[in-house]
C-alpha cells in the first residue's frame, strides 16, 4: 500500500451550495500533511468525509487501500479525528474518559495515556467538562495518541493551547508520526506551523485543490524577484502572467513570480533592469501569492478616511 487515504472525483454539497468540487486527492501512507486554504474552503467538510462522519455526493473514498463505506467500523477504528472544538463532551472524569476510551480500542496503549496526561498537567480525576478549552483539545489528542492509530486527522488542533503545551503537542504527534509509520492530515491556520512540521502540502481553495506537493516542492514554485530600474518601469510587466504581485516603490519593485524565474529574469534584463535578484519565501507568502493568484488579494487596512 502507498497511500494511506484517496479520494476520486468528490463531491459535497450542503442545500445546494458545492463545498467539495469533484476532489481528486491522493495522501502518501507516513506522510505529514499540512492542509490550508482561506475560511470557507472545504478543509473540515474534506476531513469528515474521511473518517465517514459525513458521506459524498459522488465520487470515491478510500482508506488504507479500502473504500469506505458505511459498514466498515474496522477502518474506522484505525483513524482518529481531533477537532479544535468539540461539540459534546462526556460526563466523565478525566480517568474514566481514558478507562471508556480503553475499552473501545485494540490497540490502546494505557502507559502512554498516562504520560500524556501527566505532561499536559490535566489532573485524571477532573471533570472533563470543568476543563478549558485548551485541556479539552490537549485530552483528545492524548486519546487519539494513546489508540496507535494509522492515520490521524487534525483539525486546528493547536487552538486555544499556550506555547509550551503547543510545542509539547505537536512535537509528540510528530515523532509518533517519524517512529511509527503514522499519516498525518492536520488543517490549520498556523501556516508556521505546517512550514516546521510538514513534508506535504496541500491548499484548498472554492471547493477544489489548487497545490497538492511535496512542501519544498510547492515552495520552490514561487519566487520573488527584488528589481531595480534607471529608467521608466515598463507597464507591459504587470500583465506578464507569471507575475502574480508587483510592489512599487521608487525605482525598486519587488515581483512575485509563479514558476521558473529565469525567463522572467532574462525579461527583466532585457526591459532595463540594472539588478535582478531572487529572494526565497517562507510559506505565508507562497499562501498569499497563491490567493492572489486566485483573486483573493484583499485591500491592506487603512487608518483614516483614504
Amino acid at each position: 500500500m502507498t497511500s494511506a487515504l484517496r479520494m476520486e472525483a468528490v463531491q459535497k454539497s450542503f442545500r445546494g451550495y458545492p463545498v467539495l468540487r469533484g476532489i481528486d486527492w491522493t495522501v502518501p501512507a507516513g506522510r505529514v500533511c499540512g492542509l490550508i486554504g482561506p475560511n470557507g474552503a472545504g478543509k473540515t467538510t474534506l476531513l469528515r468525509l474521511l473518517l465517514g462522519l459525513l458521506w459524498p455526493d459522488g465520487g470515491t473514498i478510500e482508506v488504507l487501500g479500502e473504500p469506505l463505506g458505511r459498514e466498515r467500523a474496522d477502518l474506522r477504528e484505525r483513524m482518529q479525528y481531533v477537532a479544535s472544538q468539540p461539540t459534546s463532551l462526556p460526563p466523565f472524569r478525566v480517568d474514566e474518559w481514558l478507562h471508556y476510551a480503553s475499552l473501545a480500542y485494540r490497540k490502546w496503549d494505557a502507559s502512554r495515556a498516562a504520560r500524556m496526561v501527566d505532561a499536559l498537567g490535566i489532573a485524571p480525576r477532573r471533570s472533563v467538562r470543568d476543563l478549558s478549552a485548551g485541556q479539552r483539545t490537549s485530552l483528545q489528542v492524548a486519546v487519539a495518541v494513546a489508540t496507535r492509530p494509522d492515520i490521524l486527522l487534525l483539525d486546528e488542533p493547536t487552538n486555544g493551547l499556550d506555547v509550551l503545551v503547543k510545542g509539547q503537542v505537536l512535537k509528540l504527534v510528530i515523532d509518533m508520526a517519524a517512529a511509527e509509520g503514522t499519516t498525518v492530515v492536520f488543517a490549520t491556520h498556523h501556516i508556521d506551523d505546517v512550514e516546521r512540521l510538514a513534508d506535504r502540502l496541500a491548499v484548498l481553495h472554492d471547493g477544489r485543490f489548487i497545490a497538492d506537493d511535496d512542501l519544498d516542492a510547492i515552495k520552490a514554485g514561487m519566487k520573488r524577484l527584488q528589481v531595480v530600474f534607471e529608467g521608466a518601469w515598463p507597464a507591459e510587466l504587470e500583465q506578464d502572467p507569471r507575475v502574480v504581485h508587483v510592489e512599487r516603490r521608487g525605482k525598486v519593485a519587488m515581483l512575485t513570480v509563479d514558476g521558473p524565474i529565469d525567463s522572467v529574469a532574462q525579461t527583466l534584463r532585457e526591459s532595463g533592469a540594472i539588478l535582478v535578484e531572487p529572494i526565497d519565501l517562507d510559506l505565508t507568502e507562497v499562501f498569499r501569492a497563491m490567493m492572489e493568484r486566485e483573486g483573493l488579494a484583499r485591500a491592506q487596512l487603512q487608518w483614516g478616511d483614504e
